[in-house]
């Protein structure tokens, strides 16, 4: 399956835990098209668990990242708002 705008959107659910989803551009986890839980369970063989752990920092380092652009577009909102003649 092809997705013409993949994005990725995460969610806590009270049932399932912490899920990761791809979308096709929509910010809906409910519109996925891939959906997988993140939680690390006894059962899960090593390579599971590694993948797991790698998801879970790259969703963690997304959110900071995110945040970081937030404030950056702020910061140069209120620097264009200052230069503008």
């Amino acid at each position: 399956m092809r997705l013409d705008n993949p994005r990725i959107v995460t969610a806590k659910h009270p049932n399932m835990g912490n899920l990761v989803g791809v979308t096709n551009g929509s910010r809906d986890l409910s519109d996925s098209r891939y959906l997988s839980s993140i939680d690390i369970r006894d059962d899960d063989d090593r390579e599971i668990r590694t993948f797991k752990t790698i998801i879970q920092c790259l969703t963690k380092e997304n959110d900071c990242l995110k945040r970081e652009n937030r404030r950056l577009m702020k910061i140069y909102r209120e620097i264009g708002g200052l230069c503008r003649t």
